[in-house]
């Protein structure tokens, strides 16, 4: 990849990232999180798509299981325990943009747990 689209990539990641914690920090309860879901489900469906081609796979793969979930949550389905993995995603997202040595496994490992009870 050219310099200039790692460039124009990661502000655009960082932009989405930053776009996420800015719903977030609005949301005070899950019935907040599932009514704001579609606009952060967006948010999660480009960074999918653009952390792998800027080398940046687990960030895509924990987008892309965030993406996932955002799309079945109702507001029937929402919990702490989703608005808290949400949190703590964005702020693991946040570190994966600056650091190499970020380990997404563990929060991966939860999200999955909290979307296999959507299948």
């Amino acid at each position: 990849m050219s310099d200039e689209f790692l460039k124009v990539a990661t502000a655009e990641i960082n932009d989405e990232i930053f776009a996420i914690s800015n719903i977030l920090s609005a949301c005070h309860t899950p019935l907040d999180v599932s009514a704001n879901a579609s606009k952060i489900q967006k948010s999660t469906h480009k960074i999918k798509g653009l952390a792998p081609m800027m080398g940046k796979e687990e960030l895509g793969a924990l987008s892309s299981m965030l993406d996932f979930m955002l799309k079945k949550i109702t507001d029937e389905t929402i919990t702490d325990e989703i608005f808290e993995s949400l949190i703590i995603s964005v702020d693991a997202m946040k570190k994966s943009m600056t650091q190499s040595d970020i380990n997404l496994n563990e929060i991966k490992q939860k999200i999955s747990q909290i979307s296999s009870t959507f299948i």
